[in-house]
């Protein structure tokens, strides 16, 4: 359901992290606060997804776009092996840089925007969930289904699956006590402890039973820091998202190769609509597997590849009447897009994740903590720009989005889902900037999933069904090797979005593929900027 105020507006994949975070704004918290304890909040409820064992972007727009970016490095060595493995152990082979981002972010909130909640406030919702329990999600459920083998070969997993050796159904309670200590334990002693206190020594005791390759002194050394975004021109206005190593510069250049297309001209659902998006998502992902690293290791110049000359050379290549040829490998992956504005009109944007669904597996020791697999994002190849190397950041999926208008409209949108989260904010950026829909409208807009992603089967296509027969057909003629997954498919990933009028009104909805919602603060109180 759409939410609208002239206050505070946010929205989560989770409605108990909804609830939370709008707790925050009530109590006179900042829209970092709200994404603060939401996130908290989701590791309690929705731990398949995100949660402090993960990493964390940030996109926060006072009277400037800035990003945080919260990434894991490698350790000094590899797991036991030499290799570093899809799940279990020898996935739990870089850091987790989330809750690092958190500690920049709430010293924003509290610096800058004048904030007096402290950790206690943000954490103590989702501490109190953790130990009494919560209703099994249905996302839970689902992606517990899809991962059934899988998660019976991870016996840390039967934590959060299983009750009494029997799977959790719909209607049973999650409960995370451990988790809900570790909470609070930061709620006492703040996210610092995380990578230098008690905490910290039950990482590192876990690390080496698991012989993944991790010490106490890799996670010490993890930093988040604060990141210039990058930024296209996109119409009468200009999008941005988050450098290197994360795929955003890849979306932008997709969203370039756009801007040099009528896209009003092509009509809005038509083949020739898809056709141009999913032909402009392939030169992007081709470019991504070929070079996309951490540019600290190099001297690398993304950047250029955003300049006016790049950009129409990716639309050149397209060509209007027919597919290219496609058969790349896909990045599955995993995470939450959330966002709040509060009542300033100050918006935070968090997109956090353990990499694939349910992560590496791994729960370290007794603290409840569900590690991330983003190492397996390294690439195998040793001569790969993006191959493994102490210290080093692996390539990232993460990216989320932000489009100030030149009018002074405000877009802020992003999603879940690994290769598919370039694909749907194509699809958000252009209904919401070239045909000018609402963002309920442009939630429900029919999509489209190149490649495997979330799936174990085909590389080919995949288009929601509730997109007109008649154009499946010309795509296909097109060239396009269509597979049909149903309409509001989970497959095509858990979106979101906020969007600012210039008349001070700001809406929130989360994504009608999910249990996902929004919440706006009661008006009469408070000033709207």
């Amino acid at each position: 359901m759409l939410a609208e105020s002239r206050r505070g507006v946010i929205c989560t994949p989770h409605p108990a992290a909804t609830a939370a975070g709008m707790r925050m704004l009530e109590a006179g918290g900042s829209a970092i606060d709200a994404m603060l304890a939401a996130s908290a909040m989701l590791a309690a409820v929705y731990p398949h997804m995100t949660g402090l064992g993960g990493d964390a972007l940030w996109m926060i727009h006072d009277r400037r776009v800035r990003t945080i970016v919260g990434i894991g490095q490698a350790g000094q060595r590899l797991p036991a092996g030499g290799r570093i493995g899809l799940r279990g152990p020898s996935a739990v082979a870089t850091t987790a840089g989330a809750l690092a981002s958190w500690q920049i972010a709430q010293t924003i909130s509290r610096n800058e925007w004048g904030s007096r909640l402290g950790w206690a406030d943000l954490l103590g919702d989702a501490a109190e969930t953790a130990q009494q329990g919560v209703e099994i999600s249905a996302s839970q459920l689902f992606w517990q289904g899809q991962r059934r083998e899988l998660i019976e070969g991870l016996p840390d997993l039967h934590r959060l699956c299983k009750l009494d050796g029997n799977w959790l159904q719909q209607g049973d309670r999650l409960r995370q006590p451990q988790l809900a200590d570790t909470l609070r334990q930061l709620a006492r002693h703040g996210v610092d402890d995380f990578y230098q206190g008690e905490l910290a020594q039950a990482f590192a005791e876990a690390f080496a039973r698991l012989d993944c390759g991790l010490t106490r002194d890799d996670l010490a050394a993890t930093r988040a820091a604060e990141v210039d975004p990058i930024s296209v021109r996109y119409r009468q206005g200009r999008l941005f998202n988050v450098a290197p190593p994360c795929q955003g510069l890849y979306t932008l250049q997709a969203m370039a190769a756009l801007q040099h297309k009528a896209m009003g001209e092509l009509g809005n659902g038509s083949a020739r609509y898809y056709h141009v998006l999913v032909e402009a998502i392939k030169q992007a992902l081709l470019r991504r597997n070929h070079e996309l690293h951490d540019p600290i290791t190099s001297g690398w110049d993304y950047a250029a590849s955003l300049s006016d000359t790049s950009t129409a050379g990716y639309a050149e290549r397209i060509d209007d009447g027919r597919a290219a040829a496609w058969a790349e490998p896909g990045r599955p992956a995993d995470t939450v897009w959330m966002a709040a504005t509060d009542a300033e009109g100050r918006t935070a944007c968090l997109i956090q994740s353990l990499f694939h669904d349910f992560g590496s597996g791994c729960i370290l020791g007794d603290t409840g903590v569900l590690w991330q697999n983003r190492a397996a994002g390294f690439n195998a190849d040793p001569a790969h720009p993006n191959a493994w190397a102490p210290s080093k950041r692996p390539a990232h999926t993460l990216n989320p989005s932000c489009y100030l208008a030149d009018d002074g409209r405000r877009l802020f949108f992003g999603t879940q889902g690994g290769d598919g989260q370039p694909q749907t904010q194509m699809v958000l950026a252009t209904q919401l900037v070239d045909f000018q829909r609402p963002i309920d409208e442009a939630l429900r807009m029919p999509r489209f999933l190149l490649g495997r992603s979330f799936f174990d089967s085909t590389d080919n296509l995949k288009l929601e069904a509730d997109i007109e027969p008649s154009v499946i057909q010309t795509l296909q003629a097109m060239g396009h090797d269509v597979e049909t997954i149903p309409a509001l498919s989970p497959f095509t990933g858990q979106a979101g979005a906020i969007a600012i009028e210039t008349d001070g009104r700001r809406f929130a909805m989360h994504d009608p593929r999910g249990q996902g919602n929004s919440l706006g603060q009661p008006e009469g109180t408070g000033t709207p900027d």
